[in-house]
């Protein structure tokens, strides 16, 4: 099947090459606010990041990145059609600041933010990345009150803009060809994913880790939440796997990533 791949190497702040009510999916994993090594992104597309961390104002700084996502989110909640599906993948950041550790609960946060406009908040997935790391607790060990617990799974978030998709008879007849095996299903729809992360060696030019996640993840989503022919959005397209999950699976993509150096890998 033939289909369509663009790619724009520009922030996706302002998607206007795409028209309103025209995505059917968006399968995306932003910069997890909070964790070190997206805090350079975050401070170069606004001034008051870094000035709350000057400030050291942390809880202000994380604020003020989340104000930046949603600016992306507000051109999804534009461009995705009545009934189709939105899929975040993120993590929630652990940081110590002034010898103190905390959280910051970034997919509560994102959660907040589609209920308030209009989406449908669906269950979620956990994906769990299995680890070889010896200890899996932070802090003085067996002493009580001095450990804390190790993230060890990130959120995959899923919301449906309104209703149930609606299909037209040439549509219903593509879903019967998307359909996906028995197995496939009792394996994608469980609430736990058991997928081993990638490499994460870093990009020449632009960052020391590439933060990108397996094809797994977005093959399994694209086929769960679109059909055929679908229009797929990754608004932070990275190294370019939705995009390739997206030709994997006979879907129509669009893909937007500010950083020039990441774009020569799509």
């Amino acid at each position: 099947m033939e289909t369509i791949h663009k790619i724009f190497n520009k922030s996706s702040i302002n998607m206007s090459e795409i028209g309103d009510n025209s995505v059917n999916l968006v399968v995306t994993s932003p910069p997890y606010p909070m964790v070190e090594m997206w805090d350079d992104c975050f401070k170069s597309q606004s001034i008051f990041v870094e000035q709350a961390f000057e400030k050291k104002m942390y809880y202000q700084a994380w604020l003020e990145m989340h104000y930046i996502l949603e600016k992306v989110w507000k051109e999804i909640v534009r461009v995705v059609k009545p009934g189709g599906f939105v899929c975040i993948n993120i993590c929630d950041s652990t940081r110590t600041f002034d010898g103190d550790f905390q959280l910051f609960s970034n997919h509560s946060r994102i959660i907040q933010y589609f209920i308030e406009n209009g989406f449908v908040c669906l269950p979620d997935i956990l994906w769990r990345k299995r680890t070889n790391a010896p200890n899996k607790f932070m802090g003085s060990g067996m002493y009580p009150a001095g450990a804390y617990v190790t993230f060890e799974h990130e959120n995959i978030l899923i919301f449906r803009k309104g209703g149930k998709r609606i299909f037209t008879e040439e549509e219903k007849k593509i879903r019967q060809e998307s359909a996906y095996f028995y197995n496939e299903r009792n394996l994608w729809f469980s609430d736990v994913w058991e997928v081993m992360g990638i490499s994460q060696k870093g990009i020449k030019g632009s960052r020391e880790r590439s933060g990108a996640y397996p094809m797994e993840i977005p093959y399994r989503l694209i086929n769960m939440y679109s059909i055929r022919g679908d229009f797929v959005l990754d608004p932070f397209g990275g190294l370019g796997t939705t995009l390739m999950a997206s030709v994997i699976s006979g879907r129509n993509s669009i893909n937007y990533e500010i950083d020039t150096n990441l774009c020569q890998y799509m």
